[in-house]
């Protein structure tokens, strides 16, 4: 059995749920197709799913992850307007657009592999 980053044993996906675990990683980036997608998508699939917990998890860790973007970049929108944080500003931007954008990717990839894949600092076990 593998192992997470952190040394714990990794979550096994049922083949039967890959697909659907592997689409709701991607249903987080359904924002920047469709306004406010990226987080109805997987409420939608989280009350549609609840019954099984991988895949409320994983719809959950999209929503949060979600969220918490669209709270950072109000904060560096703000700090934006203060002429000395502007360095910190656009690097904090970069790094919040690798992060959402990689995340839901390596998340996805895993899930097709048929390993749950929890999100750092934003995520959560079933």
């Amino acid at each position: 059995m593998e192992a997470d980053v952190d040394g714990t044993p990794a979550i096994a996906i049922p083949s039967e749920d890959r697909t659907l675990a592997t689409l709701t990683h991607l249903s987080g980036l359904m924002g920047y197709v469709i306004p406010f997608g990226g987080v109805l998508v997987p409420i939608i699939i989280w009350m549609v799913k609840k019954d099984a917990p991988l895949i409320s998890a994983i719809a959950r860790q999209a929503i949060l992850l979600n969220v918490v973007v669209f709270a950072l970049v109000c904060v560096l929108v703000v700090a934006f307007f203060t002429i000395i944080l502007i360095p910190a500003v656009i690097l904090g931007g970069i790094v919040l657009a690798i992060a959402s954008i990689a995340l839901p990717i390596v998340g996805a990839v895993r899930a097709n592999d048929g390993v749950y894949y929890r999100y750092p600092v934003v995520g959560s076990n079933p």
